[in-house]
């Protein structure tokens, strides 16, 4: 069967580690072994051939850690993108377009050729709302000209992908219709296809010096969307009972903050560890008994905490930190594979934690229960199978 041509369009790929990165190496590799003749336009040094995805580079990726550094970065990223589209595309291509950098999906669809091609947009996140919920609401209407561009780009795609329900409904109210709007989960990395050994998983946690403890973990990016203070409320509950540990295994922006809040409140039972190994990421994942998702609600539908999917995968309970009415709290709720607390609910979390520890069998079925939540919701075999239906959808329209 002759497929058109695939151009993903994202500011990094393999080998970067950074979540964008790892999703569209998974998705595009796939892709290609299944037969799509695949193209990926990214940052880097040089151009090459990847596993039977030809991947055009546009330069260094930024590496400045200041905001001036990252802007003039990711505009040079954005021009040299309109250069590579007017040389690459053809007649038919579908143009897969990421939000990295924020807002690239508002480059203009007349660089693919809208008469003969089509454009398809992969949603990880919604700028510019993000500014102002990070910042404040004022800066909702300098941004205004920016959402009205940005959705006229939803608009004229011929699909639009985002990551979760919650933020499919922002789209449909930023004049999407319905029909071309495709939620597609994420997927949990690769790596957590097959269950770790048993082995694997006690020597993590005695290298962690946890292995008599019941471990509730937060794994991953500590964001500025995500939200910490409820569960460092709950440690300070759980000071006093030792058998309870917390740890936080990764980095990030909140990293910082995080760790000055536990030292001055003198949290014995909260240990932090440095981001792990992809390779031993399905042992570190299962060496928890329970993993912690946060996201602060003015984000709801503005991101989609991607660590879901990898806690659902290592098999263990989700404690999600969040809005109640959310996508994640009524997916826990749907495949009773965790629990759902509102910001502020200390109590609640720390409870929730004893529960687990006192009731093994409980903490079991819902470990249970996780894992095959994972298999029906956030495998990449089933995002491929989802990723086809929408391409091949694009491309009747192109």
């Amino acid at each position: 069967m002759n497929r058109p041509r695939l151009i993903f369009v994202n500011r990094v790929y393999w080998p970067s580690t950074e979540a964008t990165a790892q999703l569209l190496t998974d998705l595009a590799e796939a892709l290609a072994a299944r037969g799509w003749p695949v193209q990926v336009i990214a940052s880097g040094e040089s151009d090459e051939a990847l596993n039977g995805v030809r991947v055009h580079r546009t330069g260094p990726a930024e590496t400045k850690r200041s905001l001036f550094g990252r802007v003039f970065a990711y505009a040079r990223f954005v021009e040299e993108v309109r250069q590579r589209l007017h040389d690459l595309s053809q007649p038919g291509d579908i143009v897969v377009m990421m939000t990295d950098p924020p807002m690239l999906g508002t480059l203009s669809a007349g660089n693919v050729r809208p008469r003969d091609g089509a454009v398809v947009r992969w949603i990880q996140d919604i700028y510019p709302e993000i500014v102002p919920a990070h910042a404040g609401a004022w800066l909702a209407v300098p941004l205004a000209p920016l959402r009205w561009l940005r959705n006229r780009a939803w608009r004229h795609a011929a699909a639009c992908a985002p990551v979760g329900t919650d933020m499919a409904q922002h789209l449909i109210a930023g004049g999407v219709p319905a029909r071309r709007v495709h939620p597609v989960h994420n997927w949990a990395p690769r790596e957590l296809g097959a269950p770790p050994a048993a082995a694997a998983i006690c020597s993590v946690r005695e290298k962690w010096g946890v292995a008599d403890k019941f471990v509730v973990a937060y794994s991953g990016n500590l964001g500025r969307v995500h939200e910490f203070a409820t569960i460092l409320g709950a440690a300070g509950l759980l000071r006093a009972e030792p058998g309870i540990v917390f740890l936080f295994v990764g980095g990030g922006p909140r990293l910082p903050e995080v760790r000055a809040a536990a030292e001055r409140a003198g949290l014995p039972n909260i240990r932090f560890l440095p981001p792990q190994p992809r390779e031993e990421l399905a042992a570190s994942l299962a060496a928890a008994d329970a993993h912690l998702v946060t996201l602060l609600p003015r984000f709801a539908r503005l991101v989609n905490p991607s660590k879901l999917a990898g806690v659902l995968a290592a098999g263990r309970p989700a404690l999600f930190i969040g809005p109640p009415e959310g996508e994640i709290a009524k997916l826990l709720a749907a495949e009773d594979c965790g629990r759902a607390f509102a910001v502020g609910d200390p109590a609640g979390l720390a409870a929730a934690c004893r529960r687990l520890r006192d009731r093994p069998e409980d903490s079991a079925r819902l470990g249970r229960n996780a894992r095959a939540a994972y298999a029906r919701h956030f495998t990449l075999a089933g995002a491929v199978a989802r990723w086809e239906e929408i391409l091949n959808a694009a491309a009747r329209t192109a």
